[in-house]
């Protein structure tokens, strides 16, 4: 079974993760100039990602501000689909329905609600 993040999102499908589990610092170089705008600058290491659940030090400034990691590793969920608020505010607003993750997510929430 595939490591999915709280939102939904498969690991291993993420450039971050990608080029973390493969080392590949020109990789995480070009993500940070990806992602870096004006107003927020990452550098080669915040492109760092082990994957939500990882019990390594968070490097990635991507991931450790992430809103939706912080409320379900709070609440001790696997995913926001174990969640008795889901869908919340933070869903609706960075986990798109018709995306990927929304559809795992929703996929994920027909088993929590099959199982209770």
């Amino acid at each position: 079974m595939l490591a999915l993040a709280y939102c939904g999102t498969c690991c291993e499908e993420c450039p971050v993760f990608q080029a973390t589990q493969h080392r590949d610092e020109i990789h995480k170089r070009w993500l940070a100039a990806e992602y870096s705008s004006e107003e927020l600058c990452f550098s080669t290491r915040d492109m760092t990602c082990h994957g939500c659940h990882s019990q390594q030090r968070l490097e990635s400034r991507m991931c450790q501000g992430c809103p939706i990691r912080a409320c379900a590793s709070s609440r001790k969920l696997n995913s926001c689909a174990e969640c008795r608020d889901y869908p919340c505010l933070l869903i609706e607003r960075f986990v798109p329905i018709e995306t990927d993750a929304r559809t795992q997510l929703e996929l994920e929430r027909q088993k929590v609600l099959i199982e209770v």
